[in-house]
């Protein structure tokens, strides 16, 4: 390579470092904003945690420990406020842009990993990606996830590069890791031990016992994790209810309304619509299809791409096993390997001509995608917008409107409800007082009110309507503990929901059901703060 030519690469390579860098501090600004729906429900658990309260016995949630200790561990470093969640979630991204760089380095050369790095960054932006700023998809279960495959791959890489059994144990760890926050991450040990252990070719006479020794050290390291959470939640005498919740409930939960066919169809087109709408899925699919044919061809690929369609193979497994709700959550498992993917294929310096044409196709493809949907523009507005909170220049209440205000009723999540209600409570009521929430988009209640829930439900979802056959799990069980707790509230949420009418029909129409009137002979109607009632106790 030419002196020239060096430094023009060095300059790409930095310039791309730089970017990266850029993206993941630019989200810092969104510190600003409120939680999300479902960070607010994990948020009001973990609180309760921390003030005595146990995991699935006194607050209730089918998701494994995981997220939760996650959240906890994120209070306790930054404080016990929203912002906290937010900076979980950028420290999540960059660790994860790390690893990526660091993995594609090892594989490809420092080009190659400074390109999958920006593009991951660059790409994800959750003002991008999605509405209101992404704070419906921040610091989710997936976030961690992928940041534990992405840990995961530089140890693979690693091994890879010069087998150890620090390196290959590791990976079996961070892959534990993930499986404590969805139990279907499993499903991406078989793919990463085949793609670490396959190179090489052949399984040789002296290759074969190295390689067995190596799936005892994954095997062993992926274990743990998920043995210490189980110590963890014997220790509190919660195992049983964990496993009814993260077992039983998940199960139930994800059979719940599937059909292969519509499924299949659904999924299609959600991924058709990431294609046509987001730069980092068009580059990732036009790469993988490059992968596969150069794997036809010539019985080989790029060890980066290989580690890409391992990697995404798997997460697209793991999305569809999460049953029929296709979140926007569920497809972030598959950005990381989609950056690898388009790394190498946007990257790859010694390519032929004809793949340099299709990899300059795709990056102007990608370009009028980012002009199409107005990336600058949008990013920029979000920024501005949760700056000029911070520093004072603009008004809460409208800020809060933003992500939900008053009389929206084709959207039953209200940002601004959601904060007057928890102020009013925690004026009107003691630190050791109960309350508790008949509703879903409010769970936030209890960590931004800092009072505890009379009852373990934080959601009515789990128990109204419901067909999980536990009898703790319907509206009457729950109105017999909440009489004999007597909490001094208790708020009743109207949902107004179009994305399941019929959940939202019978949550609003709860307080005429003839257990929740027995409930409520002992209360008083005493205000109402939007779609909140608040009935406080006599």
């Amino acid at each position: 390579m030419t002196s020239g030519r060096q430094g023009r690469v060095r300059a790409i390579h930095l310039a791309c470092l730089a970017l990266a860098g850029l993206a993941l501090l630019i989200r810092v600004a969104a510190v600003a904003q409120p939680l999300g729906i479902d960070q607010s429900l994990w948020a009001s658990a973990v609180r309760g945690m921390d003030r005595g309260q146990r995991l699935y016995i006194d607050v209730w949630e089918q998701r494994p420990p995981g997220i939760f200790l996650t959240y906890w561990a994120a209070f306790k470093l930054f404080g016990w406020s929203s912002a906290a969640v937010v900076l979980l979630d950028v420290s999540a991204a960059a660790l994860t842009t790390a690893a990526l760089y660091l993995t594609v380095r090892i594989l490809s050369g420092s080009l190659g990993g400074a390109l999958t790095a920006a593009l991951f960054a660059v790409l994800t932006m959750p003002a991008f990606l999605y509405g209101k700023g992404g704070f419906l998809e921040r610091s989710v279960s997936e976030t961690f996830i992928v940041t534990s495959l992405a840990l995961a791959a530089l140890c693979a890489a690693r091994y890879r590069q010069r087998p150890s059994s620090a390196s290959i144990a590791g990976m079996g760890v961070l892959i534990g890791a993930a499986i404590s926050f969805k139990p279907n991450a499993a499903l991406y040990f078989p793919a990463f031990v085949t793609w670490t252990l396959m190179a090489g070719g052949a399984v040789s006479a002296d290759k074969a016992p190295r390689r067995i020794r190596a799936l005892a050290l994954a095997s062993a390291g992926a274990a743990i994790v998920p043995v210490l959470m189980v110590v963890w939640l014997w220790r509190n005498g919660a195992l049983i209810e964990a496993r009814i919740a993260v077992v039983d409930f998940n199960r139930w939960y994800v059979g719940a309304g599937f059909t292969a066919m519509d499924y299949a169809v659904a999924f299609s087109r959600s991924v058709f619509l990431r294609m046509k709408t987001e730069p980092l899925w068009l580059a990732g699919v036009a790469g993988s299809a490059g992968a596969l044919w150069e794997l036809g061809r010539h019985r080989r690929v790029a060890d980066a791409a290989s580690l890409a369609l391992f990697w995404g193979g798997a997460a697209i497994l793991v999305i569809v096993v999460n049953g029929a709700r296709l979140y926007n959550s569920y497809f972030l498992q598959a950005m990381a390997p989609l950056a690898v993917m388009a790394g190498w294929w946007l990257g790859d310096l010694n390519a032929g001509r004809a793949r340099r044409v299709l990899a300059g196709v795709t990056a102007l493809a990608m370009m009028a995608l980012l002009a199409g949907r107005h990336y600058v523009q949008r990013v920029v507005e979000d920024v501005s917008r949760d700056v000029a909170l911070l520093r004072g220049q603009s008004e809460e209440k409208t800020y809060l409107e933003y992500f939900g205000g008053y009389a929206q009723t084709s959207r039953g999540y209200s940002a601004r409800a959601n904060a007057e209600l928890a102020a009013y409570v925690r004026a009107w009521t003691q630190s050791e007082d109960r309350v508790f929430l008949f509703g879903i988009n409010g769970a936030g209640l209890y960590f931004l009110s800092d009072r505890l829930t009379a009852q373990r439900f934080l959601r009515v979802n789990f128990f109204a309507p419901q067909d999980f056959p536990d009898p703790r799990f319907r509206l009457d069980a729950v109105a017999r503990e909440l009489q004999d707790r007597r909490p001094v509230y208790v708020i009743f949420e109207r949902l107004h929901s179009t994305a399941d009418p019929a959940v939202a029909k019978t949550v609003d129409a709860l307080p005429e059901d003839p257990a929740v009137k027995a409930l409520l002979s002992d209360y008083t109607l005493e205000t109402r703060i939007e779609d909140f009632s608040l009935y406080r106790r006599r």
